[in-house]
Order: C-alpha cells, then structure tokens, then sequence
C-alpha cells in the first residue's frame, strides 16, 4: 500500500515541478520592457518602420489602426538602445536609451510620430494599453 502511494506521489511531483518552471519562464517573459507602436485607424496606407534594438533590425509594415508590441532586454548593457524609425514614410524616429518599462509611440495618419509616451513604473510592462 505504501509502495503504490510513492508511485503516485512521483508523477505529481513532476508535473507540479513543470507547471511552477512553466509559470516561472512565461512570467519572465512577461516581464520584459515594452515598447508599442500605434498607428492611426484614419490613416489610408500602412507605413514601413525599422525597429532597431542594439543593431538587431527589424523591417516591416504597420497597417492603418493595428498596434505592435515588442519586448526588448530585461538587463541592458551600458550601451544598449532602440530606435524607431519610418524612414520611407517621414524619416521620423525616436532613440530610446534606459531605463524604461513601457514606452508607446504613436503614428499619426500623415505617417509622421505625434507623440512618444514613457513610463518608468514596473507594472507598466505587462501590456494592455
């Protein structure tokens, strides 16, 4: 009878063991600071952007009314930044260096930045604008 409660026992052990490393990464993962790009239900077309974090580029499209967030490093080196940039569009761009937790950058509908929100509060990161 014991023997069969040890058998038992094992496999919760480890599946409460996986679901605590699970909750333990994705919070991680969460946790990470933010920045959002908004661009303008109005606007017509959509607008290319680079999004430059530390010489890792990204390059594409931001369709009319759409929101894109991107998580950037948790702990930044002393030279670390992101830029933001719609060189095709108005050549506009925004360089952010830390501390930050969230930041939102808004598109107009003439393509062109209209406004840039920072905040440094923690709880800020976890999304939903």
């Amino acid at each position: 009878m014991a023997m069969a409660r040890s058998y038992c026992r094992k496999p919760a052990i480890a599946l409460g063991t996986l679901v605590l490393l699970w909750l333990t990464a994705s919070a991680q993962a969460r946790l990470t600071p933010l920045v959002v790009l908004h661009h303008c239900a109005d606007a017509t077309a959509p607008v290319g952007y680079f999004f430059n974090e530390d010489n890792a580029i990204v390059k594409d499209l931001i369709e009319p009314g759409a929101r894109l967030e991107f998580r950037t490093a948790r702990w930044p080196g002393p030279d670390y930044y992101v830029e933001v940039s719609l060189p095709l569009a108005s050549r506009d761009g925004v360089e952010l260096k830390p501390p930050f937790s969230r930041v939102d950058i808004y598109i107009g509908a003439d393509s062109r930045i209209v406004r840039t929100v920072v905040d440094k509060r923690f709880w800020k990161r976890l999304g939903s604008a």
